[in-house]
């Protein structure tokens, strides 16, 4: 039984192992079509991470260059801002110099008027006897004493709301008086 046993041992280690070399032949191309399914995906893994590395270089130029036109666009907008508000300080000051010229303007005009209209009727009255005679009578030095009644023995009253200068008769008989022109 030995040799019976022997053999059948045999057969069976035989047929373990032609088992054994299929399982590792067919393992072996299941290795290879694995490596193979492995391999495209670590070219689409790097095509990928090549599309994707591009496409970050291209987003931070992009960020880059829209953060460079926003700087640019502000610096125009306060420059504008800028220029707008200085417009906007020299059109008040314009309309207010106007303004208040014309106003001052019209102001001193009309005062002008009125005091010439006043420098006039001097003028006008001056230019008549009664004005001649009042000058000459300043001149002489009696308008001054006449006016503030202010001479020996004259004396003011006042009737009915309304002051008046009284002369009255000197002690020797005369009257008092004022100088002529």
């Amino acid at each position: 039984m030995s040799d019976d046993l022997a053999e059948s041992y045999e057969a069976e280690g035989i047929e373990a192992f032609d088992r054994l070399t299929t399982a590792v032949n067919g393992l072996g191309s299941r290795l290879s079509g694995l490596e193979a399914n492995l391999g495209a995906k670590v070219v689409r893994a790097e095509e990928t991470a090549s599309t994707a590395s591009l496409a970050a270089a291209n987003a931070m130029s992009a960020a880059e260059h829209a953060e460079a036109t926003a700087r640019a666009g502000a610096r125009a907008v306060a420059a504008w801002a800028v220029l707008g508000a200085l417009a906007g300080v020299l059109v008040a000051g314009g309309v207010g110099y106007w303004f208040g010229h014309a106003s001052g303007r019209e102001g001193g005009l009309a005062e002008g008027y009125r005091a010439t209209r006043n420098e006039q009727a001097a003028a006008s009255w001056a230019n008549t006897p009664s004005g001649r005679l009042a000058f000459a009578l300043d001149k002489a030095g009696g308008l001054s004493m006449v006016t503030a009644c202010n001479a020996a023995g004259w004396w003011i009253e006042t009737r009915q709301g309304q002051r008046y200068c009284f002369v009255g008769p000197a002690p020797n008989r005369s009257t008092y008086g004022w100088p002529l022109p």
